[in-house]
């Protein structure tokens, strides 16, 4: 078996459900490549697939850090029902997938 080892990414840049399983792209910020607003861009890391009811899991499991980090005051929830919170210190915009 292959030892475990972390991989690290700014985000996810796009999650697709194909084939039955989902597709989740994480990114990480570049620091030789930038946008138009001459910020860094985000580049393809590595993909995470997995069924389902995995990804059901997984999301059940980063609504509860949420409400932790919430609750820590690390970041501040957004006004509106089931809105996505706030970071407490300001973070490079993630691109949008066409998807959602």
């Amino acid at each position: 078996m292959d030892k475990a080892h972390e991989v690290f990414a700014d985000g996810i840049g796009e999650i697709v459900l194909s084939g039955g399983m989902v597709r989740m792209d994480l990114v990480a910020l570049t620091g030789s490549q930038r946008d138009e607003n001459n910020q860094p861009s985000l580049e393809f890391r590595q993909r995470v697939v997995m069924p389902p009811d995995g990804f059901l899991r997984s999301f059940s499991a980063m609504e509860d850090l949420v409400k932790q980090l919430i609750k820590a005051g690390l970041v501040k929830p957004r006004d509106g029902e089931g809105a996505a919170p706030i970071a407490a210190s300001p973070q490079p915009e993630q691109p949008k997938s066409p998807n959602f």
